[in-house]
């Protein structure tokens, strides 16, 4: 039986407080969302090193409710070379699962995991072995369901024959998904999710803030531009496009692009106003809505105002005319 996923998450990567103000803040957040019944948290081990997973440790002790938590496991990988460094065994051996888990349920004062995800996949690209000890954790119970995050389509299928091996099925994919970055519609990723029952958690829901309007007649911030632009060249493979590299290089990523992107956010803030939400919301529910494959959205939320943008974004549907214009003005901003 496939895990059941609320209907919203909450994105805690950038949970790493400079400052006591700051914590109080996170934990006052942290409050509201289980207040008003949210009360899934998605973290990694590489999240301020360990030090968010600490972080969710704390509150959870402090609040005494109980919560749902995601973390994922990193293993070397061309997508991230520095991989955790284990104690027990070799990095890049897919035992290390069982080390990670442990620092993880330590840090989060947790027995069980609701989620565990493989982070990127295995540079040594034994996807296989590594849903073998995934499988032995689901059996051992610290575990109640894997998913695999930053993986293609055929990897996303491999991972998920091979749990089937063992009687046990991959419940969620996380992969780069919004209303601008629709990569996972034609490269695969959507078709496997759906062949196999499969959860699709897009991370940057809201496209780093493009998509909530924020940078609407202003110029982007550098360090969004550089990650936008990393992205644009397509050194993952992401892409399905067929774009010369060399054009890639010497044009502007178009979530940079402010006048480029203006019609749509003209729509989107038309069909706001009709269902008296926001930009924000919109873009969210265009995910959360998705007639194609079951989505659960784990937007970041920094602060209570975010958080309560973010749950306005559930409990409702956009119509078939909303996602049709909104798809159309997409398209038209290519």
């Amino acid at each position: 039986m496939s895990y059941r996923f609320p209907e919203l998450g909450v994105g805690t990567m950038l949970w790493t407080p400079k400052s006591d103000e700051e914590k109080e803040n996170y934990f006052k957040t942290y409050k509201w969302c289980l207040d008003h019944g949210v009360d899934f948290f998605d973290t990694a081990e590489v999240y301020g090193n360990g030090s968010v997973e600490t972080l969710l440790g704390e509150f959870k002790k402090l609040d005494g409710r109980t919560v749902k938590i995601s973390s994922k496991f990193a293993p070397p990988s061309s997508m991230n070379p520095v991989a955790p460094k284990r104690k027990t065994v070799k990095t890049d051996s897919p035992e290390a699962i069982h080390e990670a888990l442990d620092r993880t349920l330590d840090r989060l004062g947790m027995e069980s995991l609701d989620l565990y995800l493989m982070h990127t996949p295995p540079k040594n690209g034994n996807i296989a072995a590594y849903m073998e000890v995934m499988a032995k954790e689901l059996e051992s119970g610290r575990i109640k369901a894997v998913g695999v995050c930053n993986h293609s389509g055929k990897q996303i299928a491999e991972a998920t024959e091979a749990l089937h091996k063992y009687g046990y099925s991959l419940d969620a994919a996380m992969v780069g998904y919004n209303l601008l970055r629709r990569y996972p519609e034609t490269n695969g990723v959507i078709d496997i999710c759906r062949k196999y029952n499969i959860t699709l958690i897009p991370y940057a829901p809201l496209a780093e803030g493009t998509l909530t309007g924020k940078y609407r007649g202003k110029k982007v911030p550098l360090s969004y531009f550089v990650t936008s632009y990393f992205g644009h060249l397509n050194m993952t493979k992401e892409r399905d496009d067929e774009i010369p590299f060399i054009k890639r290089l010497f044009s502007k990523p178009r979530e940079c692009d402010v006048k480029r992107m203006e019609p749509l956010m003209l729509v989107l803030e038309d069909i706001a106003k009709k269902h008296g939400k926001s930009i924000a919301q919109v873009s969210l529910n265009w995910l959360y809505t998705n007639p194609k494959v079951n989505v659960f959205p784990i937007p970041g939320t920094r602060n209570i105002k975010q958080a309560e943008s973010n749950l306005g974004a559930v409990s409702w549907t956009l119509t078939d005319d909303d996602r049709k214009r909104i798809d159309e003005a997409e398209r038209s901003c290519r």
